[in-house]
């Protein structure tokens, strides 16, 4: 497989585990899912997910380049998945009101 390609799955991983992981907490939880609730085993459900799905990214950025190279771009993934769920929670805010 490609490094490009790799880089990729690593980047939609990310993404992934960060919506998880912002999922998880009660205040992004009821902007996105509004009066349902929030159990204790939904929330640690998707923090194990957001931490297997961001795990996953490290792995495939290490896959795709060196160790001492995958050190500096999977923080900067992880700095854009960051980026981009905090985007999307921002505009589903502004669509829903």
């Amino acid at each position: 497989m490609s490094d490009g390609l790799l880089l990729l799955l690593a980047l939609l991983a990310a993404t992934g585990g960060m919506a998880a992981l912002a999922l998880a907490m009660q205040a992004h939880w009821r902007q996105v899912m509004g009066a349902r609730r929030l159990t204790g085993e939904v929330q640690v459900t998707l923090r194990v997910l957001g931490a297997a799905l961001c795990a996953l990214s490290l792995a495939l950025c290490v896959a795709a380049d060196p160790a001492s190279m995958a050190a500096l771009v999977w923080p900067m993934l992880l700095m854009v998945a960051a980026l981009l769920v905090a985007a999307g929670l921002t505009l589903h805010a502004r669509a829903r009101s």
